[in-house]
């Protein structure tokens, strides 16, 4: 049946049927939409993938309406949803804005449904055709309409949108395949030729290449300059049906350009290298600022929440003197004052270490001092106490490093050194494994601990080269004229601009990293030749100068040498210590008025140190405390453990028994244990007996002796690094040997004495010597056979009795050891 009906001044012809919805027939198997009717399943395009729509609609695919995803993980699409509104209204209105604008409408044009391909960047509309236009018309004008009116604006070249009508069938998928420029073509049927491809699918964008069916296979290849053609022909075409063939299109994943991963594959030794050149550049330029700017911060403060921060400082110093005064009122500086005591015969040290400063002539000085002499408190609390850039270095805590993630941990945090990625190593050194074992070369992408060490030193050095030159300007204009300034003449006119390093504990005894000091010496050379720092290194050997020498040869070093505090001071800083503990035991009250007055003036005057009167201290006490402080001497370790023994309730004499048994029982498990070598075992026992005898002995009374002939200075500089004495030099020649600290004299008179110990140490002694002894000649006994070979024996007549003689004295030796044992043993059990 059929209807005529006037449109728009001209009839059409319009058949009956066609006022029913009509479906597309989608290339899906039809029992797949029966089952789903059947058990009510929703049949949508978001279920399905198919697009239902009648005769009556038209079905055209917008593109560029969501930002594309080209990899699985896409930034672009969050972003979108924050800075535009992508809500189903949004998208509609744009949509139908777009399709029928004001300025050419399409009249009675309706948008039915929108389907959106977010994955793809579009989406599909479906639209209700008007009567007075055919579907060809209006696909027309929704096409010219997008174009312009998305043409509009500044930003039209990134929001500019296409229309397409939809010639196939679409399957809405949401498969993992990510758009490409380039299409897979597969043929349900005969296969198209290229011209017949070219132009179906020229209109969607430039076509780069078209790769026809090869033999044996059913699909063609179609690459695109952009992604928007190959997005639009996959969404319009596929689907289509021409010439009995069906057209099912797909994303083809494009090959990844492999020329980078072959170069690196196929040339090992040339790509490796240039790859860590290339991460040493990025290294350098990205973390090497970081790191200098935390080193910088480690030396002047500026930004840490400390007290030597400088904003802190002025604090301090405005508000010192108010709090100097409360403290000396509630007795808050008694301990400065009783340590300032022991600092009166010093300051004199403490100026020139100042003055050096300020010469400014090389600074390159050593403090030298056996340990516990207050070598640090001397340089750090009242030396540089005032002085804003200054660096602590203390190699015990680097030297002692078990890993080389711990060491280089350990100097980055002595230094400021950050960031740091210890952890790299261990990556590097089994990357540079693997290609060895592929290319039997190593690539030197894994460094050494050395030359990491090395390496941070340089950052360093760049760091303190910029504090230096801080306040520097190449030209100073004085009045019309202009002084050009070097940068040699300003540091040289600035001392107090160069920052001080110093290095706590050098040359000291080292197993491993011992490294540490030589790349340190050179280091601090370069400071001092580049004039833009002063250096202090603080140790307890003379070691430190042959070390310093070696990196700095034609610099004179200025040291000084650091000795333990007087008697006098010593005996007044011990008593000033026990003055506000417990008076009532130690200070006789005072009798009168007067007294009391002057008393407390000096007190309030910060004083009293200065001040005390052996006449208002107990005279028990006073002769206890010489009794006890004579062994003790002025060491200052020593002399504050036995205040705090002595603070904690003991008697002065029995806190000095105390210390002298821990000395003792240190001597015995570092210097006379049988894990200790045996020769070096004797050497410090021979050492220890003539000690007792003798405060001083001198190095030509030992240098002949049996255990110390055969390298006299290397034995006892060994027995002073490990701490057992203390040798004094004159023009660097080994002079006078005396016990490392005053307390080890009252350790070797108190192993003596004690019978039944003395008894096992000399035993072991002898023991030790027999065994030296013996070594001796067996060495000289495998030597006179060889010599007995010889059919002459006039020849070697002198070397033979030579033999001979030192066998005899050597066998004299052990008689003698063994006659001694006898004694000892017999000695005990009575």
């Amino acid at each position: 049946m059929l209807k005529v009906i006037r449109m728009g001044g001209s009839p059409r012809v319009i058949s009956s049927r066609c006022l029913q919805p009509l479906l597309y027939k989608r290339f899906v198997s039809s029992d797949i939409q029966q089952k789903d009717q059947q058990a009510g399943e929703s049949n949508t395009a978001t279920d399905t993938g198919v697009i239902h729509k009648t005769e009556q609609e038209t079905l055209i695919f917008f593109d560029n309406v969501y930002p594309r995803q080209l990899s699985m993980w896409s930034p672009l699409g969050w972003l979108n949803t924050i800075f535009f509104d992508q809500s189903r209204d949004s998208v509609r209105a744009k949509i139908q804005s777009l399709a029928s604008p004001k300025e050419n409408p399409i009249h009675g044009l309706v948008l039915r449904s929108t389907i959106p391909v977010k994955r793809d960047g579009g989406v599909f509309a479906t639209f209700v055709v008007p009567y007075r236009y055919s579907k060809a018309e209006v696909n027309m004008m929704i096409s010219k309409n997008t174009t312009q009116e998305s043409s509009k604006g500044i930003l039209s070249i990134l929001t500019k949108m296409s229309a397409f009508p939809v010639k196939g069938i679409p399957w809405i998928e949401d498969l993992r395949r990510l758009p490409s420029t380039t299409i897979k073509v597969k043929f349900q049927g005969p296969v198209l030729t290229e011209e017949e491809l070219y132009s179906l699918f020229r209109r969607y964008g430039t076509i780069v290449d078209i790769f026809p069916c090869k033999d044996g296979t059913d699909f063609a290849i179609v690459r695109y300059r952009s992604y928007r053609g190959a997005i639009c022909a996959k969404n319009c075409v596929s689907g289509i049906e021409i010439n009995n063939t069906v057209l099912h299109i797909q994303y083809q994943e494009e090959a990844k350009n492999a020329l980078i991963s072959n170069f690196f594959v196929n040339h090992t030794r040339i790509a490796v290298p240039v790859f860590i050149a290339l991460l040493s550049i990025i290294a350098v330029l990205i973390f090497d600022p970081i790191r200098e700017f935390f080193i910088e911060q480690k030396i002047t403060h500026r930004y840490s929440l400390s007290m030597d921060n400088y904003w802190f400082k002025q604090i301090r110093d405005i508000t010192n003197s108010t709090m100097s005064q409360f403290k000396t009122y509630w007795g808050g500086n008694d301990e400065n004052r009783s340590r300032r005591h022991l600092w009166d015969e010093r300051m004199d040290r403490v100026n020139d270490l100042k003055m050096w400063l300020e010469e400014n002539n090389n600074t390159y000085v050593i403090v030298r001092g056996p340990r516990g002499s207050g070598k640090r408190d001397l340089v750090m609390e009242h030396s540089l106490h005032d002085r804003e850039n200054v660096l602590y270095l203390d190699c015990d805590k680097i030297i002692k490093s078990r890993t080389d993630a711990k060491f280089l941990r350990n100097v980055a945090q002595e230094i400021g050194y950050f960031p740091i990625f210890p952890w790299i190593g261990s990556v590097t050194g089994i990357i540079d494994l693997m290609v060895q074992g592929l290319t039997g070369q190593k690539t030197g992408l894994s460094e050494s601990k050395e030359t990491q060490f090395r390496n941070m030193l340089t950052t360093s050095l760049m760091a303190i080269r910029r504090i230096a030159l801080k306040n520097y300007k190449p030209s100073i204009r004085d009045g019309e004229t202009t002084i050009n300034v070097k940068e040699e003449d300003f540091l040289q006119q600035h001392p107090e601009a160069k920052p001080v390093i110093v290095i706590d504990r050098f040359a000291g005894k080292s197993d491993i990293n011992s490294f540490v000091y030589k790349e340190m010496a050179d280091w601090t050379a370069m400071l001092v030749q580049m004039n833009v720092a002063h250096v202090i290194f603080l140790t307890e050997t003379i070691t430190s100068n042959q070390i310093l020498s070696e990196s700095l040869p034609n610099q004179v070093f200025k040291t000084m040498i650091l000795s333990d505090a007087s008697r006098d001071n010593a005996r007044s800083y011990v008593l000033s210590q026990l003055h506000d503990y417990g008076g009532n035991r130690f200070i006789k009250p005072l009798k009168d008025t007067e007294e009391t007055k002057e008393h407390e003036e000096n007190e309030n005057n910060g004083e009293i140190v200065n001040n005390i009167d052996e006449k208002d201290i107990d005279p028990h006490l006073i002769q206890e405390l010489d009794e006890t402080l004579d062994p003790l001497g002025g060491r200052m370790l020593d002399l504050q453990a036995f205040v705090r023994r002595v603070k904690s309730g003991e008697e002065p004499r029995k806190a000095l028994e105390k210390m002298v048994e821990q000395a003792s029982e240190q001597i015995t498990q570092i210097f006379l244990s049988d894990k200790i070598e045996p020769i070096k075992s004797a050497q410090a026992w021979e050492l220890i007996e003539l000690l007792n005898e003798k405060s001083v002995i001198k190095y030509e009374d030992i240098v002949f002796r049996p255990l110390f002939k055969a390298a006299p200075e290397l034995g006892i500089l060994e027995l002073e690094n490990n701490g057992l004495v203390n040798v004094s030099r004159d023009r660097g020649v080994l002079k006078e040997i005396r016990p490392a600290k005053p307390l080890f004299k009252a350790a070797f008179q108190y192993l003596l004495e004690d019978q039944e110990l003395s008894t096992v140490l000399k035993t072991r002694y002898y023991l030790k010597v027999i065994g030296f002894e013996n070594s001796r000649i067996k060495k000289w006994e495998e030597e006179l056979p060889q010599l007995g070979k010889i059919k002459d024996p006039k020849f070697f007549k002198a070397r033979v009795d030579y033999l001979s003689g030192k066998i005899t004295l050597s066998s004299d030796v052990i008689n003698n050891c063994e006659k001694m044992i006898k004694e000892l043993s017999q000695s005990s059990k009575k």
